[in-house]
């Protein structure tokens, strides 16, 4: 029923409207004032649909009333009475929007007649806001994938209307940083995972992330409140590359690196921050896998440190002569370390030093009859790398070639040493990268290497020796199954015996079982 409330100073008029049957008109009177004053305190508490009221009383009138009712309850429809046939009552009752009004005396039909045109009015009014309520759990549901087109849009430089759509999505004012991530080994849904990672350790936290398509190189936007400072939010960022670095190696032992722009709260940066990001990103040339730069960084290192070429050329061409070959490593891993820290990125500079020194020390070689000697047309092949990995292990390959009559590998013996190590360390949380630092090779090229002697990947290789190791327990030991997942490198017991049913087709108790009755 609608809830009403009546106005009127005039006892006789308010004792003729207490005798109208309000239920025929699916009404009911929940108040009755005597006063404006009186009736305006109330409303927030009957919460009324209807109001009927005086125009002429002390005090606080019903024009009055109306228009303070108006202000703050607009739904509310109104009714005015009054016994004077004056225009210029009803002309001040349709400014505030009040389109009953009802001279005194008046009967019950003008009455009945008045509410059915305010029923239908608030029916109308609750049809428009249910839609409007359905609009917008529509909206809800469709906006984050709309939001994210138009970051899309923003970041592939398509400006459009973009100001109305932010608007109607009630998108709110933010810091802007843009991540742009590509893996270090080619293939993957590198898109999904990250996406998947990034929900999973923000988890309702901030940033809001935007995902954006791409083929190789995925880009991101993390959007910060606007509150913080840009120095916060690149921090919070370079933090958050770092655990998701982690995630996807420890889950997937996917190596991927990543490029930081500059922080904007201006959405039409967007496509100049992707442009930052990605530039940053191709500094991995430089630092190699697994790499983290911001654009900051970057426009901090303009210039070149000093880097002693003379110096180290002496020293190779000191090796050279004594044939020392281990020495000759230990060199050339030095200066590549110094010449990566005085280039800050430069990939052409690093290059055109490689090149230079392999010419001088071919030159020195030739001249004084040290070493085997080399071929000029080999060193032409270091211009066609575009990594500073392949370059700098190019390189070292024809120096070293300088000492003996047959290219020098520095694969001889990699699959023994990398046994080793896992089966040292079997229990640890074991890394390419951390087995890399431990052998002196890069990740990529000892990648390669362990792909060549073993016709095994490192996850491969990994996952076989630790399920050798386990089924060896299993059949030697009486050790619970979850202490051997633990001993083998496998925290999760449940992840443990998923790998080893894959691997086995029977779970390790039935493996043990078997091994037991001696069926294996």
């Amino acid at each position: 029923m609608y809830r009403i409330i009546i106005v009127d100073d005039e006892p006789i008029v308010l004792d003729s409207l207490k005798s109208f049957s309000w239920e025929d008109c699916n009404c009911q009177v929940v108040f009755w004032a005597e006063n404006g004053t009186s009736a305006l305190e109330q409303i927030s508490l009957f919460q009324p649909d209807i109001l009927i009221s005086d125009i002429r009383m002390p005090g606080l009138n019903g024009l009055e009333l109306s228009q303070k009712i108006k202000k703050i309850y607009p739904d509310i429809e109104i009714i005015l009475l009054t016994g004077y046939a004056e225009f210029e009552y009803a002309k001040q009752a349709m400014s505030i929007g009040i389109r009953q009004y009802l001279l005194k005396p008046f009967r019950f039909e003008d009455i009945t007649a008045a509410l059915k045109l305010c029923i239908k009015s608030l029916e109308e009014k609750n049809i428009i806001q249910s839609r409007y309520h359905i609009m917008q759990e529509k909206l809800k549901t469709i906006s984050p994938m709309l939001t994210t087109q138009i970051y899309q849009e923003l970041l592939d430089g398509k400006m459009g209307n973009y100001s109305e759509k932010l608007d109607i999505l009630n998108i709110q004012p933010s810091t802007y940083v843009v991540i742009s991530t590509q893996s270090d080994s080619p293939g993957g849904p590198l898109d999904l995972v990250l996406y998947a990672q990034l929900t999973e350790l923000l988890d309702g936290m901030e940033p809001e992330i935007h995902l954006a398509q791409g083929i190789d190189i995925i880009s991101c936007i993390l959007c910060f409140q606007s509150t913080h400072p840009y120095s916060f939010c690149e921090q919070a960022s370079l933090h958050l590359c770092e655990m998701l670095q982690a995630a996807v190696m420890e889950k997937l032992g996917l190596s991927i690196s990543f490029g930081i722009s500059l922080p904007s709260q201006d959405p039409l940066m967007l496509h100049q921050q992707k442009k930052q990001s990605v530039q940053a990103l191709n500094f991995r040339q430089t630092l190699g896998n697994s790499s983290l730069m911001l654009f900051s960084d970057m426009q901090n290192n303009n210039d070149h440190g000093v880097f002693n070429l003379t110096m180290y050329e002496k020293k190779i061409q000191k090796c050279i002569v004594q044939s020392h070959a281990e020495e000759l490593k230990t060199v050339c891993q030095s200066m590549l370390t110094e010449l990566l820290k005085s280039a800050h990125g430069d990939f052409s500079y690093i290059r055109k030093t490689l090149i230079n020194l392999v010419v001088l020390t071919y030159r020195f070689a030739e001249t004084y009859g040290a070493g085997k000697g080399g071929e000029y047309d080999s060193i032409e092949k270091l211009f066609q790398h575009e990594s500073i990995e392949k370059l700098s292990e190019n390189a070292f390959s024809l120096l070293l070639a300088l000492l003996s009559p047959e290219p020098v590998s520095f694969g001889n013996g990699v699959a023994e040493k990398v046994t080793d190590y896992i089966e040292q360390n079997l229990n640890q949380n074991i890394s390419l990268e951390l087995l890399s630092q431990n052998l002196n090779y890069s990740t990529a090229y000892l990648s390669r290497l362990i792909k060549k002697t073993t016709g095994q990947s490192f996850s491969e290789l990994l996952s076989e020796l630790r399920l050798n190791k386990a089924c060896q327990m299993l059949k030697s030991t009486d050790d619970k199954v979850s202490d051997i997942a633990e001993k083998t490198g496998y925290h999760d017991v449940s992840y443990f015996i998923s790998v080893f049913k894959k691997k086995t087709g029977v779970t390790p108790k039935e493996w043990r079982s078997l091994a037991k009755l001696g069926e294996l």
